[in-house]
């Protein structure tokens, strides 16, 4: 029977060899325990004591089938018949000195435990509240029992301990389905002196509990059971920012089994018998000792806080590598690395404290492999957000100590060196700039500081859930696995890594029109290349939530983010087969194939094409059809389906007129220029494999990478031209509804009152309005209706008196046609039409280019504009 659970799926490879059960459940017990050892001491002392009184009480309880405590001489005589074995001096006279209240309580509480023990039905009707009963009892008989512990640490021991509640987070007869028996329920802790109904709902040292069948909890990775120790680690992940790992116990009727969750693995303990003595000890052993073991011990991040009196959480970032200019005090050492990845405890560093907001601003969907996390922050706790955090759990080789192969996989390296080299070079570009950064440490009341890894968690078990090949790695670069008998191989371990960032941007999913989106695109693919021109790094996953927008004054700016594969574009390792890296619906087709190819900047415009397809879909229908097409069952399976998409422009209009939505004009016509611009290289054009006459194939694929700096000028050109295009008719756009205002004013001023205009009809008719009617300048502009043609007067030249009567006559035929039952155009057709129409026009407003796009020519003196950027 497997002992663990690969929970990250097909990016990793689980090692072959797997601990014996015997050799997991006493490392589990280990890790079950506090970290001092002065509480570790006393947990031992304190297991026996707690676990003979709770025997006590069991003895003494009433027969299970006997809800309430019988107090009849009956019942007295078969007590005193049954016997008691010998007990401690101390716990008879502590028994002796109990309450009567108190004591049938406990009684009470031992019968609906024994009922758990024994494996009756009525605990099966009632999951949670006999688990509730055992945590209770084992909770009363800790808080008498701290008073008599010998050693002085009984006191400090009472401040720092907790007792665990459990709690049924849905009605308890639900279930999920008809034939499921799995009931779930958390463990919520309190403070041993407090009331039990303080329990504390949000704190991340809570424990995830499962009530199933003893058939399931026998075999749960065969039953399917593992997948709700998923789900219930997840939702408690995405509830409590500051979990770190989890413990959680898996109850049956009369079995209880301990398992540790951490970023890679499930770990499950044996099976403990609680209908045997030495069981309900192994029991008492495990509650007591994670009932006084540290926070940080049960899974908290003690680096992370959350304080009432502000609403905001209050983190401590390590500042490993720091912005020169953010701390002008504190300058590096010449000569110095940047990055420290020491051995298991490291030096203790500066560190930068934020305070972010409550709710995040991005989690991971799932809590298990990097379980990503970006908060807004303030460096005071009153100011507005400015900052970004991130917080993530990074696979990397442990040997990374002065090779700088990691240190171009990690992002906070990749960043600190963005920053030096944009502002050696003096760049306008807009990218995350890097305030402080480095690996998280954790406080463990040693001589130092202990970094935050996957070592420190699991301890030797750390052995076993390294997995060989992470993501975006290749299998000849990283170490075999290790075990305990090999320890001189290093392992890949996970590092907690935390940096803040500024400044704060949004998706592009809160912009409002398309020209925005392609402004906003436009520039964050100028930042790309300028990162790529000075810094020589290569983003590789350019995608949806990569790209964010920021207001910085009155411009709209794009940003790139998340640089966690951003790679040096010269170094060795590029040259060589690369790993595919990336979001899966938005990777090249080099990428999803691995492709003996070097990874260029035209990869990345590639995956623009794909964001484009995202953005412009018809509905959201479309956008998950198209999702669950690039996200095929395997990366070939989806580069195929691009290669039959991108070979030919008939291809990609079918695939075009199938998912987008044809309004949006000007980003369809960014995903043709683009796709023209890569695939339809004279040199290389197509995705269709050549099979030449002496049996050699030709890949345009592969060809691309010899013409890539070629294709990405004219891809920076094409967006360049078009962002261009789109601020030219954005402009437009922002004059006709000034005038469609204007005009509207006008009508209402002078219609009647028993005929109010339509404000939403106001763009069929745009006047040059006469001085004597407006007090603005004299506005410029033609109707848009269907029968405009050049014989229509020139209205620079009509009398108020006439301009009135066109108008009156313009609602009459308006109101003729809705008569009719014709349907009225949308303003953006309205709108279509009279950039159309211009090209009839007298006045020379707007002159059609050969790209299609719009410029300002030859406009009348009278005709007032905002000025129209270069």
């Amino acid at each position: 029977m497997d002992s663990l659970k690969d929970v990250c799926g097909h990016q990793y490879s689980l090692p072959s060899e797997q601990p014996a059960p015997a050799y997991l459940d006493s490392h589990l017990r280990q890790l079950a325990q506090p970290f001092s050892q002065t509480l570790c001491a006393l947990a031992v002392d304190l297991a026996p004591v707690v676990a003979d009184a709770v025997e006590a009480h069991l003895d003494a309880a009433p027969p299970p089938p006997s809800p309430i405590i019988s107090t009849t001489p009956t019942a007295r005589r078969q007590h005193r018949r049954t016997g008691t074995p010998a007990r401690p001096r101390a716990l008879r006279k502590r028994i002796s000195l109990m309450t009567t209240v108190a004591m049938a309580e406990r009684q009470h509480l031992a019968a609906t435990v024994l009922e758990l023990c024994d494996g009756q039905k009525g605990a099966a009707d009632a999951p949670v509240s006999a688990i509730s009963a055992m945590f209770a009892l084992l909770a009363a008989e800790l808080r008498d029992a701290l008073p008599d512990a010998v050693s002085s640490a009984g006191a400090a021991a009472r401040q720092i301990g907790r007792a665990f509640t459990a709690l049924g987070t849905a009605d308890e007869s639900q279930r999920r389905s008809e034939s499921d028996s799995v009931v779930e329920f958390a463990g919520v802790p309190h403070q041993l002196d407090a009331d039990p109904d303080s329990a504390d709902f949000n704190s991340a040292e809570s424990l995830v509990g499962i009530f199933t069948a003893r058939e399931d909890a026998a075999e749960p990775f065969s039953t399917g059971l593992v997948e709700y120790l998923i789900a219930g680690m997840n939702r408690h992940a995405r509830s409590r920012p500051n979990v770190r790992h989890a413990w959680a116990t898996v109850f049956t009727c009369g079995t209880v089994r301990f398992c540790l969750l951490e970023s890679d693995a499930i770990h499950l303990s044996s099976e403990l018998d609680l209908g045997t003595r030495d069981g309900r000890r192994a029991l008492a052993e495990i509650y007591i000792g994670l009932c006084l073991s540290e926070s940080w011990r049960l899974g908290a991040d003690p680096s992370m806080r959350w304080r009432t009196d502000i609403e905001r959480w209050e983190i401590e970032c390590p500042a490993d590598v720091s912005d020169p200019h953010a701390n002008p005090d504190e300058q590096p050492r010449p000569g110095a690395r940047r990055l420290r990845r020491s051995a298991r405890f490291a030096p203790p560093a500066t560190s930068m404290t934020v305070y972010a907001q409550r709710l995040a601003l991005f989690t991971a969907d799932s809590f298990f492999g990097r379980f990503t996390r970006c908060f807004a922050a303030a460096r005071t706790p009153t100011a507005e957000p400015d900052l970004v955090l991130k917080d993530s759990w990074q696979l990397v080789p442990d040997n990374c100590g002065g090779g700088s192969s990691s240190d171009d996989e990690d992002e906070i390296a990749v960043l600190d060196r963005i920053r030096s080299r944009m502002d050696a070079a003096q760049s306008d570009a807009v990218f995350p700039r890097l305030l402080c950064g480095g690996t998280v440490r954790i406080d463990t009341s040693d001589a130092a500081a202990a970094r935050d890894t996957s070592l420190l968690i699991l301890d030797d078990l750390d052995a076993y859930t390294r997995w060989t090949v992470p993501h975006g790695f290749r299998k000849e670069d990283v170490p075999e696995p290790t075990t305990p008998l090999q320890p001189e191989v290093p392992r890949l371990r996970r590092l907690h890594r935390r940096m803040v960032s500024g400044p704060v941007g949004q998706p592009l999913q809160a912009l409002k029109t398309e020209h925005d989106v392609v402004a906003v695109l436009a520039d964050a693919m100028h930042s790309h290349t300028e990162i790529l021109r000075h810094a020589h790094i290569l983003h590789r996953d350019i995608s949806l939530n990569n790209i964010m927008a920021v207001r910085i004054g009155n411009d709209l700016r794009g940003m790139l983010i998340d640089f966690d594969h951003g790679v040096d574009i010269a170094a060795v390792r590029n040259q060589k087969l690369p790993g595919n890296v990336g979001t899966g619906p938005f990777m090249s087709i080099a990428n999803l194939e691995g492709l003996d190819v070097p990874r260029t900047a035209v990869d990345d415009w590639e995956s623009l094409i794909c964001l484009l397809f995202c953005l412009a879909a018809k509905s959201s229908e479309a956008r998950d059809e198209m999702g669950h097409i690039f996200a095929h069952v395997n990366a070939h399976g989806a580069a195929d389906v691009k290669r039959e998409m991108f070979q030919t422009t008939a291809a990609l209009d079918s695939v075009i007129a199938r998912f987008l939505n044809p309004s949006y004009l000007v980003l369809i016509r960014l995903i043709r220029e683009l796709h023209k611009a890569i695939f339809m290289h004279a040199r290389c054009q197509g995705t269709a494999q050549i099979l030449l006459r002496s049996n050699r194939q030709v890949d345009p694929v592969q060809r691309r990478v010899q013409y890539a700096e070629e294709i990405h000028a004219r891809c920076q050109s094409v967006l360049t031209k078009v962002a261009a295009d789109s601020r030219s008719m954005s402009t437009l756009s922002d004059h006709m509804a000034s005038i469609s205002h204007q005009c509207c004013d006008l009508r209402r001023a002078h219609a009647p009152l028993s005929q109010p205009c339509e404000s939403t009809e106001s763009l069929s008719t745009l006047l040059d309005v006469a001085p004597e009617s407006l007090h603005s300048p004299h506005l410029c502009s033609r109707s848009t209706s269907d029968t405009l043609t050049d014989s229509r007067p020139d209205l620079r030249h009509l009398t108020k008196a006439q301009l009135m009567q066109l108008l009156e006559d313009e609602e009459l035929a308006l109101r003729k046609r809705k008569a009719k039952g014709e349907q009225a155009d949308s303003p953006h057709t309205k709108r279509r039409k009279m950039i159309h129409s211009a090209e009839h026009c007298d006045l020379p407003i707007v002159q059609l280019s050969s790209t299609r796009a719009l410029s300002f020519v030859d406009l009348p003196a009278s005709v007032h504009l905002p000025p129209v950027p270069p």
